[in-house]
């Protein structure tokens, strides 16, 4: 009996030589052990900004086909330039769509909008049933950067509609969180629903890890950010809070560990400088030292502005894996459901910097509470975001869908 076709279609994709974690690389390991799997993607690296070579890719060695479609690129984020290169790129799947057998299956991220649309539509058009996978909220996040309530309604009131026509069409709605499921399910009742987290791959992180040491003295207390340093990251607060217990509690043994790149790098670098604070700005750290450094830390920071979007995004996952207790700013009911159910962090308001200094005073003065929360974390990780027990559920739904 032949396997089924299942095409994954995912602009963000990443190869490994240019992240050592991805989501869809991981699905399309798992999905490639039961179907006839092919993956389309991009020309344009988002995380390099550049063309792929793709010649020196080695993707014969995938268990797996890979498609590139053109995409001429674009330099900055929040552009236009990548709205039009992301129109192009879907326009260019979509006549790759016309030309290729009919696949029994389809998966496709958002973002992109104009993929998703072209794609959805396509499949709606020729009877294809569709899973939706929802990364992240377009134009949602968009709007929340511009800050400018009414402008940004109607500037994005294109793209809004885009994006519910997409949810629309879609057979499931798929997303990194219960959150983005219950928005694309506004647009969709009746589709299918499944949530899985980003997560980590547990045997990645134990081979990536295995063999690095972290020196840490033993009279430091770390504090540790993994992920980017932008508009939507409240590093600043951190800095403060660390501030304030060194100025209130004589406390002179914090060192605040920025693992990532972005930005406002600079700016946060210069903040970091004037406060007076112990810190180091490691820049992007190679994945397994990157993790082993979490864990060496005594505890993580989730530190996300108040007016973000975002859900169940990736550093959490990093921090459950790395088993550290866990302070949050984000406002995301979701994650903060999480963290009281394992007891595993304490989430704060959102760019109060009295609550942030309370709690690493609370768990700087703690270590059984420490101790309770870091196994408690990986209780957390097991559960909700191992790779190798959570993403099959999606061969669960692609069975569901072919019978």
């Amino acid at each position: 009996m032949s396997k089924k076709d299942v095409l994954l279609i995912a602009n963000y994709w990443h190869m490994e030589s240019e992240k050592a974690s991805s989501r869809y690389r991981t699905f399309a390991d798992i999905l490639s052990t039961r179907y006839d799997l092919e993956v389309v993607t991009s020309t344009f690296c988002h995380l390099k900004k550049e063309q792929r070579k793709i010649e020196k890719l080695y993707l014969d060695e995938l268990p797996y086909k890979m498609t590139f479609c053109y995409e001429k690129g674009y330099d900055k984020n929040i552009s236009l330039k990548r709205i039009r290169s992301y129109k192009e790129f879907g326009k260019n799947v979509y006549e790759y769509l016309k030309t290729r057998k009919k696949a029994d299956v389809v998966i496709v991220s958002v973002p992109s909008l104009s993929v998703a649309d072209y794609v959805t539509k396509f499949c709606q058009k020729n009877n294809i049933p569709v899973i939706v996978d929802i990364q992240d909220l377009w134009p949602e996040a968009f709007k929340m950067a511009i800050k400018m309530p009414v402008v940004s309604d109607v500037l994005f009131a294109p793209m809004m509609r885009q994006a519910n026509r997409t949810y629309a069409r879609a057979n499931v709605i798929m997303a990194v969180s219960d959150t983005y499921v219950a928005r694309g399910k506004k647009c969709n009742p009746n589709a299918e629903e499944l949530s899985i987290y980003i997560g980590t791959d547990e045997e990645l992180v134990e081979k990536k890890t295995k063999g690095v040491v972290v020196d840490k003295p033993k009279d430091e207390f770390w504090v540790g950010y993994v992920g980017a340093l932008g508009h939507s990251y409240d590093i600043k607060l951190v800095i403060d809070g660390i501030k304030r217990l060194k100025e209130e509690k004589g406390i002179d043994n914090i060192v605040f560990k920025i693992m990532g790149d972005g930005v406002l790098r600079q700016e946060f670098e210069e903040y970091a400088r004037n406060s007076g604070i112990r810190y180091e700005f490691t820049g992007l750290l190679e994945y397994g030292v990157m993790m082993k450094t979490l864990m060496s830390c005594d505890v993580g920071v989730n530190a996300i502005i108040g007016t973000s979007v975002s859900s169940i995004i990736n550093k959490v996952a990093d921090y459950a894996a790395a088993g550290v207790p866990v302070i949050n700013t984000q406002n995301c009911e979701e994650y903060r459901q999480l963290l009281v159910e394992y007891n595993c962090g304490i989430s704060i308001t959102s760019g109060d910097v009295h609550e942030f200094a309370n709690a690493l005073w609370e768990l700087y003065g703690n270590e059984n509470k420490r101790l309770e929360m870091n196994k408690n974390a990986r209780r957390l990780y097991d559960d909700k975001f191992n790779r190798r027990k959570r993403y099959p559920k999606l061969m669960n739904m692609i069975d569901s869908l072919l019978k």
